[in-house]
């Protein structure tokens, strides 16, 4: 942001008859002139007007910091902002999520900021974002990732692949990691999966046998469903497909607890 004051600068005192020409650092709102600070330490874009109806034209602001420490406090907050529940669980929509993710991680840095001008370019900035014309660009001058961008979307990456961990979803979230180049990781997620399936596989098959057993004793059982309390009837004529779900609430039975049961009445 640029500014003209007839007079001194009120940083280092510089003056001159015909006016001194200040910018605002966006980091600490400190003004300064081309005496006391040549060049920016770091700059960065905000996008100052829309595009045409045909897509062309939009404008952005050079914004920069007056010192290498108003640079990296900056920064600093945009990388501390918080990115599980911003980055969630869709896989094939994660560069979008990201997007928003780094529009609202850079706005909140500047709302921190002394200077409340740039906050509210900010707040508009991302108003008219667009995918083409985007509120902060990623990308410098030589169309190259800007390395804090990329900061930024490796951690929201790796957000992604925690919540997939989390949710269950161990294939893809093992996929994630390795993208990252966590192959360890990646190699215990498969690992416990190939596990799961196995003992899924196991547990079929025992529930199988202990429901030949219950129909070759002539037992009748009465099964409680954990989620409705309804009851359903184990008996010589019961099939393994009825058991699968209950049939008053329509809830999945945990297969691991029927085997348990029918273990039970059988012991």
């Amino acid at each position: 942001m640029g500014a003209f004051v007839t007079g001194r600068c009120p940083s280092c005192g510089n003056s001159s008859i015909f006016g001194v020409s200040t910018k605002t650092c966006v980091g600490c709102g400190k003004i300064v002139c081309n005496k006391c600070v040549p060049n920016w330490r770091g700059t960065f874009l905000i996008k100052q007007s829309a595009e045409d109806a045909l897509g062309q034209g939009a404008l952005y602001e050079t914004v920069g910091f007056c010192s290498d420490e108003c640079f990296y406090q900056f920064w600093q907050r945009v990388l501390a902002y918080p990115t599980g529940d911003s980055i969630g669980t869709d896989v094939e929509n994660f560069n979008k999520e990201w997007v928003k993710y780094w529009n609202n991680s850079i706005l909140n840095a500047l709302s921190m900021s002394t200077n409340h001008e740039f906050a509210e370019k900010a707040r508009y900035a991302v108003q008219i974002h667009s995918e083409r014309w985007v509120a902060f660009p990623w990308l410098d001058s030589s169309n190259q990732p800007f390395w804090m961008a990329q900061k930024s979307s490796y951690s929201a990456k790796l957000a992604l692949a925690q919540n997939l961990e989390r949710c269950g979803r161990i294939t893809d979230s093992a996929k994630v990691y390795e993208e990252l180049r966590f192959y360890d990781k990646a190699r215990e997620l498969r690992e416990k999966d190939r596990h799961i399936v196995i003992k899924k596989t196991d547990v079929s098959v025992n529930i199988n046998a202990l429901l030949q057993q219950v129909k070759d004793s002539g037992l009748v059982a009465v099964y409680r469903c954990p989620n409705c309390g309804g009851t359903l009837k184990i008996d010589k004529g019961t099939r393994l497909e009825s058991l699968r779900k209950c049939s008053h609430c329509g809830s999945e039975i945990e297969t691991m607890e029927l085997t348990d049961f029918l273990r039970t009445i059988l012991s």
